[in-house]
C-alpha cells in the first residue's frame, strides 16, 4: 500500500513539474507624472488584460528615459508610452507599434505653451530671452518635441533665443512653477492643464495658453495634433500573446473600469507615425541624431 502511495506521490510531482508554466507580462507604461499616479491611473488596465490574456501581468511604471531599454533589454514585454518613443523604439528594431490610445479627447494629442495670465506672453516670439521649463529634453514628445517644431517654424530655437531653459523632473512641476512666477513659459501636454484643475491644485483663469489653437481637440493647446500614445510589443514579445493583447486592447470601452480609472475611451488601431517622424527628422532628434 505504501509503495502505492508513493508512487501516486512520484507521478504526480512529475505531472505537476512537467505543467506549461505562464510566464509573467510585463507592461512598461511611462509616467510623466511619477509612479504613484501612474499604478492608480494604469494599475486596472493590467487587471483587464490578465484577465482577457490568461497571464498573470504586471504594469511597470518607468520615467522616458528608462522606456526605450526597457524593450530593448527584456525588461518588459510591452510599453504605452509616448509617440516619440514609440518611433525611436521602432526605428531601433525593438518594438511595433500595435495599438493608439484613444483618449477622451480622442487619438490625437498636442502641446501646449503656458505662461501667467498678465504676463504679456501670448505668442511665441514673446519667449525670446524668457526662462522657460519643458520635460525630458529630446523624448518627451508633447512637453518639448512639439513645442520646439512650433516655434522653431517660427524661427525661434529655444536652445539659443531663451535666457534660460530648464528640464523638469515632472510636468506637473512645470506648471507649478509658471503659476509661482519661478519661469515664465512653460512647455506641457494637452490635457494636464484642464487635469490639474479639475484636481484643484490650479485655476485654468490663472494661465495664459500662448498661440492658443482652434481644433478638433477640445483640450486647450499650442501646437498641431500628433498621434496620441501607442501600445507597442517588443520583438521578442509571443507573437500569440501580442495577437491576444492587441484583440483586448481594441475591445476595452469606455464603460470599462480599466479605462474609467484611465480616464480613457480605450483604444484604436495603431495611427500612421510618419508625421511625427518628418517632425523628429527636421528637429535632427533621436533617432535622427
Amino acid at each position: 500500500m505504501m509503495k502505492k502511495i508513493i508512487t501516486l506521490m512520484i507521478t504526480a510531482f512529475c505531472l505537476h513539474i512537467s505543467l506549461p508554466a505562464f510566464a509573467e507580462i510585463k507592461v512598461g507604461v511611462m509616467a510623466p507624472r511619477g509612479a504613484l499616479k501612474t499604478m492608480k491611473q494604469w494599475g486596472e488596465l493590467g487587471t483587464y488584460l490578465q484577465s482577457s490574456v490568461g497571464s498573470e501581468v504586471k504594469i511597470v511604471p518607468l520615467k522616458a528615459n528608462e522606456t526605450v531599454d526597457a524593450v530593448l533589454n527584456g525588461a518588459v514585454d510591452y510599453m504605452l508610452t509616448n509617440p516619440v518613443l514609440t518611433v525611436i523604439m521602432e526605428k531601433k528594431q525593438a518594438g511595433t507599434p500595435i495599438a493608439t490610445l484613444n483618449r477622451k479627447s480622442g487619438s490625437q494629442f498636442a502641446g501646449v505653451i503656458i505662461a501667467k495670465k498678465g504676463s504679456g506672453i501670448t505668442k511665441g516670439t514673446d519667449l525670446k530671452g524668457k526662462k522657460v521649463m519643458a520635460f525630458k529634453f529630446r523624448r518627451s514628445a508633447a512637453a518639448y518635441v512639439f513645442q520646439v517644431k512650433h516655434l522653431i517654424d517660427q524661427g525661434i530655437d529655444p536652445h539659443k533665443d531663451f535666457a534660460s531653459f530648464k528640464e523638469a523632473k515632472k510636468q506637473d512641476d512645470i506648471v507649478l512653477a509658471v503659476k509661482a512666477g519661478l519661469v515664465d513659459a512653460g512647455f506641457i501636454k494637452s490635457g494636464l492643464l484642464e487635469t490639474m484643475a479639475k484636481e484643484g491644485k490650479i485655476n485654468m483663469d490663472d494661465f495664459e495658453i500662448v498661440d492658443k489653437q482652434t481644433d478638433s481637440l477640445k483640450h486647450v493647446h499650442s501646437t498641431i495634433l500628433y498621434p496620441e500614445w501607442y501600445m507597442s510589443a517588443s520583438v521578442k514579445a509571443d507573437a500569440a500573446t501580442t495577437a491576444k493583447l492587441k484583440v483586448a486592447l481594441l475591445k476595452l470601452n469606455a464603460g470599462d473600469k480599466a479605462s474609467q480609472s484611465a480616464g480613457i475611451v480605450g483604444f484604436a488601431d495603431a495611427l500612421s507615425l510618419n508625421n511625427l517622424d518628418a517632425t523628429l527628422k527636421s528637429l535632427k532628434l533621436p533617432p535622427y541624431e
